[in-house]
């Protein structure tokens, strides 16, 4: 099984491809290891809450 850290990276990763690695602001997306433990974990819950989410559809 993927481990919930893994997927929130693979989804931080898919999100800067499909915005040019640009911020909601137009900047330029920091490294993963670069973003601080606050917004790692928000990506780590958001990618926790598909991952039940995918397990609740039948």
């Amino acid at each position: 099984m993927v481990e919930p850290t893994d997927l929130a990276k693979i989804a931080y990763r898919a999100y800067g491809e499909s915005t040019d690695f640009k911020n909601f602001r137009g900047e330029p997306m920091p490294a993963w290891d670069e973003l601080g433990p606050r917004i790692q974990n928000a990506w780590v819950a958001a990618a926790s809450a598909i991952t039940d989410a995918s397990k609740e559809v039948p």
